[in-house]
């Protein structure tokens, strides 16, 4: 995955010295648990999980221009659906809790599906959030996303069940979206 960058933010890989700005925004309560993930207890979970970013290379570091700080991430994860031949990837996404509510995980969202259909040859992109979390609902639809279906999911790691809604969206849906 290429570098990119928007008006506020710059999108890169993963680097070993971004893992004090990881661990920074995924200890923090309330962030994680939005998708899916634990918060992170110490600075060991964090270099887990850098170290699986910089191997995987299909999650990218959401830098804050002004700061340099890596304030959060947006995954575009291989993860083919049972059934469906298509080239796919799976959007994820987190940040700081102090950057919610500006638009940067839309922006960054935004760059990442332009840059995935534009120079890539996936065709279809999925999307999630859980039925609770209305901002990550917001995004996926601000960004041309479609309701798809729901499932019910067991988290172990969070130690509940909850109601996923999914959405999708096709090359032809975005680039019918340009016109």
């Amino acid at each position: 995955m290429k570098t990119l960058e928007t008006e506020r933010l710059i999108l890169r890989l993963w680097r070993e010295s971004d893992l004090e700005d990881l661990y920074e925004y995924a200890s923090e309560e309330g962030v994680g648990v939005h998708a899916g993930w634990p918060r992170h207890e110490s600075i060991e979970d964090s270099r887990k999980i850098l170290n699986r970013f910089i191997a995987a290379a299909d999650v990218y570091a959401v830098v804050d221009k002004e700061t340099g700080k890596v304030i959060g991430s947006v995954g575009a994860h291989i993860r083919p659906r049972a059934g469906d031949p298509r080239k796919s990837r799976e959007i994820g996404y987190a940040l700081k809790k102090s950057y919610w509510n500006r638009g940067l995980t839309t922006e960054a969202v935004r760059a990442v599906i332009e840059y995935l259909f534009a120079e890539t040859d996936i065709e279809v992109l999925w999307c999630g959030h859980f039925d609770y979390n209305r901002a990550s609902k917001r995004v996926i639809e601000k960004c041309g996303f479609r309701y798809y279906d729901e499932e019910t999911r067991e988290l172990p790691r969070l130690g509940k069940t909850i109601r996923s809604l999914r959405y999708i969206m096709t090359r032809e849906d975005y680039l019918n979206s340009r016109d």
